[in-house]
């Protein structure tokens, strides 16, 4: 007997929904963060800067507006649904593609950003490693690349285990849980609206700092700094509530 696909969560989540729910992941949000992302590239302006898992463009149109060419890419359908209507007239090309398989030439980037844990994704840390790869591959030599991911250790003793909110015409209830086995930090999410309930997943390779600059170092990057914020705030491993990863496409050897 055949059976339909189980589609991953990473195909269901980032739906239109999704941007009811992060509210405050707004342009707003993204423009307060411009400051710190602009000092980590260090990209004169008109450099091209690719916004990895971009979303609905909150970051292209911030670089955008700074005078950087971006290419933005995401998986999701609807996002960039609303990531192109929103930066008509911006210098910003968007694609929707797996973020292990970009769509951009070898060394064709000056530089590359990936914000608010859009990384570990996949069951396979095989499949995580290859989004480095990806992004070292099209990055030209040199080229900066921050990305914002979760700090482990006090992510998990902040993490609640159930909140419930509501807003935008529908109630969200979400659970969260560290599955130690897998290493995994997992969100539950029941949306009800309507009179219907929808039940979405958020699935996350939970790396701690240290796995994560190896990933980089094997993925042919140089670590130039970590922080705790998007802020720039200084990196402890203990209580920065991010890890903030600048880094650097090492050159190739001659």
């Amino acid at each position: 007997m055949n059976r339909a696909r189980r589609r991953p969560w990473y195909e269901t989540a980032f739906q239109k929904d999704y941007l009811a729910r992060y509210k405050h992941r707004s342009d707003a949000a993204a423009k307060a963060e411009l400051p710190f992302i602009l000092r980590a590239l260090a990209l004169p302006r008109g450099a091209c800067v690719l916004d990895l898992c971009c979303g609905a463009g909150r970051h292209a149109r911030a670089l955008a507006r700074a005078g950087y060419r971006v290419i933005g890419i995401d998986l999701s359908a609807d996002l960039l649904r609303t990531a192109r209507s929103e930066s008509r007239g911006r210098a910003i090309r968007y694609l929707r593609a797996d973020m292990r398989r970009l769509p951009l030439p070898r060394a064709s980037v000056d530089g590359a950003i990936n914000i608010f844990t859009s990384f570990g994704y996949f069951a396979r840390d095989t499949e995580n490693a290859r989004v480095l790869a990806e992004v070292a591959r099209v990055l030209k030599p040199g080229a900066p690349f921050v990305m914002d991911y979760l700090n482990l250790k006090p992510t998990l003793a902040a993490l609640v285990p159930c909140s419930e909110r509501v807003g935008s015409g529908m109630r969200v209830l979400e659970c969260r849980h560290f599955d130690a086995r897998r290493r995994r930090l997992v969100k539950t999410i029941c949306i009800a609206r309507r009179g219907r309930t929808a039940v979405l997943c958020e699935s996350v390779r939970a790396y701690t700092p240290r796995e994560l600059v190896a990933m980089f170092r094997r993925a042919g990057f140089s670590i130039a700094a970590l922080y705790g914020s998007l802020c720039g705030a200084p990196f402890n491993a203990a209580r920065s509530p991010r890890c903030v990863v600048a880094a650097r496409k090492r050159p190739a050897k001659s």
